[in-house]
């Protein structure tokens, strides 16, 4: 990528500007507890997915699987710092199984969709692979949340509501609903007609985030929902339009150039709203900061314990954007080096995340996928 083709400086001023409204500084770990973390979580995700059976079902290699495994622990041990480790494990095990979906090449979702709704109804079990195996493990989920929470991870990601009237019906097949729905749009990149000014924010939240990952960090072993119930309602609404703000202004420059990224929310809101790529992104840069100062201030005299968690968490999601090179966040600043005040303080809140979360996969990620995967098979084939 060319510094003629992106705009650099724009969108290096917008991260710095976002950057100092959350006051970004992360202390949810120490070195030691960080790696401690994301060796257990990530041992127990690899296990479940390298089981002979899943391995069956699930079209990718296991060098390709190891790195969407290393992609979601990550994320999860960064953000939901505050929830236990069995918490951590169950959902990066589904934010995994959403990452499969999100890069698979090999089926086309249109296909899946065309018998999805008669085999929902009828309570009958999904025919594709992905779909059985996210059934299977969303209960496990589902488990460590009280009924308002639970409920909101169920219709959040699916945008609609599970129907006692079919009470046979695997509740995960209307939570995949959506992931599968926003792949079939990705597929065809559109960007959404000019003057449709609500389509770029409605395909971005699409995606399994907002209210999903902001009831998923109010899990029942921390919080009484009786006791907290506004405070957990509240901070729900307020993660939902910071998720989808953040990861949209986060997540630019990887999609920027990426051929499978090009409806991305910047380019989205430019042609949607008539206005150029720049014009764009200062919009999306002020939603963010918005959504930022709400989130923060909505809270500040509220309990101490959901203040923390959403701090805890909006720095932890931070460091992981920084600090994974999907996002490729740190070439900003070798295209700027420190020649302006911007890219001096980007380079520092970069060196800050780095000494946070700048883990090595050698010290955590292992045994290998393609290893446990092996040794799995081995063991069903001697017919144990």
């Amino acid at each position: 990528m060319t510094r003629q083709a992106f705009p650099f400086e724009d969108y290096l001023n917008s991260v710095v500007r976002f950057l100092d409204t959350m006051e970004y500084y992360d202390t949810n770990y120490t070195a030691e507890e960080r790696v401690s973390k994301l060796h257990y979580v990530y041992t127990n995700t690899a296990k479940h997915l390298a089981h002979y059976d899943r391995q069956k079902q699930i079209k990718m290699s296991p060098n390709n699987l190891q790195a969407l495994i290393q992609v979601t622990v990550a994320m999860v041990v960064y953000g939901w710092a505050t929830v236990s480790e069995n918490v951590m494990v169950d959902l990066s095990i589904h934010f995994t199984y959403v990452l499969i979906l999100d890069n698979s090449t090999d089926d086309n979702p249109a296909k899946s969709l065309e018998s999805f709704h008669n085999t929902m109804l009828a309570g009958l079990p999904q025919e594709h692979p992905w779909w059985q195996m996210v059934n299977n493990h969303f209960p496990l989920v589902l488990r460590h949340y009280g009924p308002y929470c639970g409920l909101t991870l169920i219709r959040s990601t699916a945008d609609c509501s599970y129907s006692s009237s079919f009470p046979t019906t695997h509740v995960t097949d209307i939570v995949a609903c959506k992931v599968f729905q926003r792949c079939l749009v990705e597929q065809h990149n559109f960007m959404g007609f000019p003057g449709s000014l609500n389509y770029p924010i409605v395909l971005r939240r699409m995606n399994p985030l907002g209210q999903c990952i902001g009831s998923s960090i109010f899990p029942k072993e921390r919080f009484d929902e009786n006791e907290l119930f506004s405070e957990i309602t509240a901070g729900i609404a307020e993660m939902e339009n910071w998720m989808v703000s953040v990861t949209g202004l986060l997540s630019f420059y990887k999609e920027f150039d990426e051929p499978r990224d090009q409806a991305n929310l910047v380019d989205n809101y430019a042609w949607s709203n008539k206005i150029t790529p720049e014009g764009a992104l200062e919009n999306l840069t002020t939603d963010t900061i918005v959504d930022s100062e709400q989130l923060l201030a909505a809270f500040r005299d509220k309990d101490p314990r959901i203040s923390q968690t959403l701090s805890t968490f909006c720095q932890g999601y931070v460091t992981w954007h920084l600090c994974d090179p999907r996002y490729r966040l740190e070439e900003l600043h070798s295209f700027g080096g420190e020649s302006t005040e911007v890219s001096a303080k980007f380079h520092n809140y970069l060196q800050s995340a780095k000494e946070a979360g700048s883990v090595d996969p050698e010290a955590w990620a292992y045994p290998s996928v393609a290893s446990l995967a092996a040794d799995d098979l081995a063991y069903w084939s001697d017919g144990l």
